[in-house]
């Protein structure tokens, strides 16, 4: 059956993709637009007040609506921390080096610090050529973490990251760990065909095997399920690691004994229940399926959700991301600017943590939830 969804999945995966920020296209543009200065603070002058650009794709693009959402939520957090810096969206394109002359031209006008670009191969010029000539808070992370220089940290929307987070979560939260080595395959990890899917299937297995398990990994074929289902009726296996969607994963459910912990990222959210038959009809498939995502979108009774307001048009699940990481960006690079090697933040996205000395990567806590009777419940978990 997985497979005659697979036209549909082609769309879902792209925008999946999307959402993590995986490789995002860029516009040729060199516009600048600098951010009105909030009603109740004093106008700045170029000479005292700090500057901040924002790289993002070009507003004709086909990436139109991804760059629109991080700006939207980027913009959201500068006006509600009552700023005075200004704001300087720059509009790149994938020719890198326009990009760094963008990024010299935006130090010579005294910018303190510049977030972006969005796309990894981008981020990876950067990094390798040199041109990180300021500080800088890219979208997305470096393919050498070694080779960024100090004054870049990275800060992105990774679903490789949120499956090593889902299998720590499982074995300190829910799976009894065994004593001494493992010696056979108590865990399944369950592999959708798109290369997201993949690659989220290999970050389980690298985390599992990090952890001494000894996973059996399992492609999501009619076949191999037909098989797996037989598995089941002989072997004894406590939890399967889900690298599937929300619609792909309804579908194998049923085939799963109840007594085996099913786990997953936010692919699997569905959205608002309550507001569609389709995701409502999904939730209740989903019945006891473990997955993170971000407050954002899971917990908007979250303090730090609460500050922030809403998208004034309803925005897609995957856009409704972006416009997090917009926020979350917003609120690092204000950090960074203060050269803070070492903090913390309580973010929509999830909480963030940065310390330069150990790794350039800022470390995203996404929030657990479990599907029961058709609704989402957060958990609560150590962190």
């Amino acid at each position: 059956m997985l497979t005659s969804i697979a036209a549909s999945r082609l769309v879902c995966v792209r925008l999946a993709a999307l959402a993590v920020l995986a490789s995002v296209a860029c516009n040729v543009g060199a516009q600048t637009v600098v951010a009105p200065q909030p009603a109740s603070g004093n106008a700045a002058t170029p000479a005292t007040a700090p500057a901040i650009a924002l790289l993002l794709p070009g507003q004709q693009g086909i990436f139109a609506a991804v760059a629109e959402a991080v700006r939207q939520g980027f913009f959201a957090a500068h006006r509600a921390a009552g700023s005075s810096a200004a704001i300087q969206v720059i509009e790149t394109d994938d020719d890198f080096e326009q990009l760094a002359a963008a990024l010299a031209a935006a130090r010579d006008r005294g910018v303190s610090v510049a977030v972006g670009p969005l796309r990894r191969d981008a981020v990876n010029a950067i990094v390798e050529g040199g041109r990180a000539v300021l500080p800088l808070v890219t979208l997305n992370f470096p393919e050498r973490d070694a080779a960024a220089p100090p004054t870049m940290i990275a800060f992105g929307l990774s679903a490789e990251a949120e499956a090593e987070r889902v299998v720590q979560l499982a074995l300190s939260s829910f799976i009894n760990m065994r004593p001494g080595a493992s010696t056979g395959a108590r865990i399944i990890v369950l592999a959708g065909t798109s290369p997201l899917d993949r690659r989220i299937a290999q970050a389980y297995v690298n985390a599992l095997r990090s952890a001494g398990e000894v996973p059996l990994t399992v492609d999501a074929t009619p076949a191999a399920l037909s098989r797996l289902t037989r598995q089941f009726e002989t072997g004894t296996y406590d939890a399967i690691f889900l690298a599937l969607g929300a619609r792909e994963a309804s579908l194998v459910r049923p085939r799963i004994p109840r007594g085996v912990a099913l786990f997953g990222t936010s692919l699997l959210n569905v959205g608002d229940s309550a507001g569609s038959p389709a995701a409502s009809a999904l939730a209740f498939d989903l019945e006891g399926v473990r997955f993170v995502d971000m407050p954002w979108l899971l917990q908007p009774d979250h303090p730090a959700v609460m500050v922030y307001p809403q998208p004034a048009r309803p925005l897609t699940l995957e856009n409704a991301r972006l416009y997090a990481l917009g926020i979350d960006a917003y609120r690092v690079a204000h950090e960074w600017t203060k050269g803070e090697l070492r903090f913390e933040i309580d973010g929509v996205t999830g909480r963030l943590r940065v310390d330069r000395s150990q790794s350039v990567r800022v470390e995203r806590i996404p929030t657990s939830a479990i599907y029961r009777n058709g609704v989402i419940e957060r958990e609560e978990v150590a962190r």
